[in-house]
């Protein structure tokens, strides 16, 4: 005799199998544009497996013992679960399968690189999605007045199942029936390329059965506090295929931006002198050039101290953690730095991108004390590499630190340290941040960057030519040559300038770079297209390298401020040459 209860139970195992099949959704990638920043951002996900229907009432009672669902049937999406119950499913699901469990209950955060079961992120949800007709999905009405028709709809509650048409991929749902949970933390910026660890609400997508189908259904992008519980929201479940995500492949074409010179500037170095000539021993000659840049720039006259930062205050973003710190520079001097550590690096250990300016603010792109704060948008370098999975490293100039403004910074460093320029007292400073980076364990030393506009760009230029450990260097908007800007302010080189020898310009600086990568952004304000002779000369050492196309040139020709598709070749740069 059948024990009693028993045919529900056979009937519940078979739902549960023939809804438990997970779809493969192949590794995607595309491109958004950030909300913050107006720039480019690549956004992945790896391979990865996704079921092809909402959680049934059915599976859950299966794994979980209860059914909390307002609206009862088998085949009927579980609804009513919060996000809390949503993991604590996918973790006894994944027991019950011998699954690795991929969900700390306690803290709430997921392994992703585990094979249990958990919940999609935003962007996995997203390209899941693809394909998926608003047509054919249990959504709402347009219509947006009628109360008693709203509250109709609301008490019917989801319908079962794939009971229409799949999209794409052949998922049931992603639109409408219920909203379902995802793994991320809510960021008002959609698929942000690093899932948010960090918030208050969890994401939810598709919509309700009840959610309209007007505009003001804005994506069926949503969030709810993950205690809470809905009748209009139940979740679907993932599985990893690939932990690592992989960024879009680079054709063969990938340095073609970086190389247009305008008609007669293909080869032409102009008036420079010329760096190499056949028979030169580059070496030795390398060599003679840093002696003499060394000499032109002068150095402090203190003792290297030891690698030291104190930290100041913790700041926690959606993508990033940083810490506001001093450095330590001199044995009494202490110069502000902000290390961003990205939640999720781009690798272990991991790729850095330095972005030297007048103050940490506006590469970090908020406000946090400094003196000269505005509104940093395209030029929060600092955020754009956290983003991508940098270590992201934003240090003042001492032009800001030094005394009471410029004047007051060069007078003391000149009182201090006589026969250091400006610049000098830069590198100096740039060496000191380098020799604490490399003390710290989550750092790759060997991919080290920088990036800086205007001012920040003559500190990259001058750093990175003084300092091999920078491997990857990105020069916005500064004025390559000496001609171009105010190399002749005092907090820069000043009266130096009036004694250099002949034929001394910094296509030498990019020559000690060389075969190091090197990125010329202009606008047509500093950087025009005489900066092709300073390019053109110093890749002439670039080839005794073999390495002739990493030195390039992008002119966005939109003034000195850049554009937001200048700052995407910026970190595609970036990306390409320290981040890979």
């Amino acid at each position: 005799m059948r024990p009693a209860g028993s045919c529900a139970a056979v009937v519940l195992v078979c739902l549960s199998a023939s809804a438990q099949d997970l779809v493969k959704i192949p590794a995607s990638a595309k491109e958004v544009t950030d909300v913050e920043t107006g720039i480019k951002i690549a956004i992945t996900a790896g391979e990865f497996l996704i079921s092809r229907t909402e959680v049934t009432q059915a599976e859950f009672l299966l794994v979980m013992g209860f059914n909390p669902a307002n609206f009862q049937g088998p085949r009927r999406p579980v609804e009513n679960v919060s996000w809390w119950d949503a993991i604590r499913y996918c973790n006894l699901r994944s027991r019950k399968e011998g699954l690795e469990v991929c969900y700390d209950l306690d803290t709430g955060r997921c392994d992703r690189t585990r094979n249990g079961y958990r919940l999609p992120s935003d962007a996995e949800w997203e390209f899941a999605s693809a394909g998926s007709d608003p047509k054919q999905a249990h959504l709402g009405s347009r219509d947006t007045k009628d109360t008693d028709a709203l509250r109709t709809l609301a008490g019917q509650g989801p319908s079962e199942v794939a009971s229409l048409a799949p999209n794409q991929f052949g998922l049931y749902d992603m639109l409408g029936n219920v909203w379902e949970w995802t793994d991320d933390y809510f960021n008002p910026a959609p698929n942000t390329p690093q899932q948010n660890e960090r918030g208050l609400a969890r994401i939810l997508r598709g919509g309700s059965y009840v959610s309209t189908t007007s505009g003001w259904a804005r994506g069926y992008r949503t969030s709810l506090e993950p205690e809470r519980k809905s009748r209009f929201t139940g979740f679907r479940v993932v599985r990893t295929v690939t932990a690592e995500s992989k960024a879009p492949a680079i054709d063969a074409g990938w340095f073609e931006p970086y190389n247009k010179p305008p008609a007669g500037y293909e080869m032409s170095a102009g008036a420079l002198a010329p760096l190499i000539s056949p028979g030169d021993d580059w070496k030795r000659k390398r060599q003679e050039l840093f002696a003499k840049w060394k000499e032109i720039l002068g150095t402090p006259r203190a003792s290297v101290p030891k690698p030291q930062a104190k930290l100041v205050e913790t700041i926690r973003e959606f993508h990033y953690t940083a810490k506001l710190m001093y450095l330590r520079v001199e044995p009494d001097f202490w110069e502000k730095i902000l290390i961003a550590m990205p939640l999720r690096p781009a690798r272990t250990p991991t790729p850095v991108v330095i972005v030297p300016y007048y103050d940490v603010d506006v590469p970090a792109g908020r406000n946090l004390g400094g003196r000269s704060f505005t509104p940093g948008y395209v030029r929060s370098y600092a955020y754009l590499a956290a983003q991508r999975g940098f270590i992201a490293v934003a240090i003042r100039w001492f032009g800001e630190s030094y005394g009471e403004r410029y004047d007051e910074a060069v007078a003391n460093l000149a009182l201090r340290h006589p026969g250091c320029t400006g610049l000098g007292k830069w590198v100096w400073d740039a060496q000191r941040l380098l020799d604490y980076l490399c003390t710290l364990p989550e750092v790759d030393r060997e991919r080290i960057g920088i990036i800086g506009h205007s001012l920040g760009a003559k500190m990259a230029l001058y750093a990175a030519a003084m300092d091999e450990r920078i491997k990857a260097v990105v020069f916005s908007e500064g004025g390559i040559g000496f001609r171009m800007s105010n190399y002749d302010d005092y907090w820069y080189l000043g009266e130096r300038m009036k004694s250099l020898p002949p034929g001394t310009d910094q296509h030498e600086l990019l020559a000690l770079i060389a075969p190091r990568a090197f990125l010329l952004i202009g606008g047509d304000e500093y950087d025009k297209a005489g900066s092709w002779h300073y390019v053109n000369a110093a890749r002439a050492v670039y080839e005794t390298y073999g390495r002739p196309r990493q030195i390039g040139y992008f002119n966005h020709h939109s003034g000195h401020t850049p554009t937001p598709e200048a700052v995407w070749h910026a970190m595609r740069w970036l990306e390409h040459f320290v981040g890979r």
